[in-house]
């Protein structure tokens, strides 16, 4: 098998964390036995700091050969320090070695995770969520629990209580025309407002019984939430100045 001739490239990325530039030495790159390792330094940073590290191969004809049997010190997790080491098993990879590549390593700080407090919903009482539900149906379940679907018993009470009002009056003028009208006409017409009283009845029920769920529904339902303040917490990078922790409150 013939040797490849390597052409060594470095491309270090420094970033400014508590006044110490973070950098990459020129990689030492060897191939013996289908084993292409690459040797590294990083400087400039902590021993609790993370550095991604990306190693990227190109051929000849400038195409990108993604390794796959690649071990070592590579990925998001490399700490800082001398003697970082990468193995490439070309011959996994079918990689036939009988030209010229270049090795790109590349490094880039990893970011510090900062937590997030979840947002919370205001503590109400039972009383309140009951007293909420009475003359707007829905409220008090949207309250304890931050759903607003809860609301559609508004909708679905108020529309059968309107339409139930709507045939009782068209009821009361149909009864006043049969009082005043004779012959066929006035049996038509009692026929008529007696079929929109029972109409205007049924629905008359079917909000009384959509307004009693609603009313036990509030009086069961779970209660969410503790506090009405949400807290959200940032890392802001400064140029040259290192990161600044940042924290807003929303009441």
């Amino acid at each position: 098998m013939k040797r490849t001739g390597l052409l060594l490239i470095i491309i270090s990325v420094f970033c400014c964390l508590s006044a110490q530039d973070i950098k990459l030495s020129t990689p030492e790159v060897t191939f013996s036995d289908n084993i292409l390792t690459v040797k590294y330094d990083i400087t400039g940073c902590g021993t609790g700091d993370y550095i991604n590290i990306k190693l990227i191969v190109l051929n000849a004809k400038r195409d990108t050969i993604r390794p796959v049997y690649i071990t070592g010190d590579i990925g998001s997790k490399v700490t800082c320090g001398f003697g970082k080491k990468i193995e490439w098993n070309v011959a996994k990879d079918n990689v036939q070695v009988n030209e010229e590549f270049e090795i790109q390593v590349t490094g880039k700080p990893v970011m510090p995770s900062v937590p997030s407090y979840p947002q919370v919903l205001p503590s109400v009482s039972r009383g309140k969520i009951i007293l909420s539900s009475v003359f707007l149906p829905g409220l008090g379940q949207k309250k304890a629990s931050g759903k607003g679907g809860y609301l559609m018993f508004s909708g679905l009470f108020y529309g059968t209580a309107g339409a139930s009002l709507a045939f009782y009056l068209q009821h009361r003028k149909l009864y006043e025309d049969y009082k005043a009208a004779s012959g066929s006409e006035r049996d038509d017409l009692y026929n008529r407002q007696y079929d929109k009283f029972n109409i205007s009845q049924y629905l008359l029920y079917g909000s009384a019984g959509i307004w009693s769920v609603n009313m036990i529904w509030s009086a069961a339902i779970p209660i969410k939430g503790t506090s009405g303040t949400k807290l959200n917490v940032g890392l802001l990078s400064l140029p040259e100045n290192g990161y600044m922790v940042s924290a807003k409150w929303t009441f």
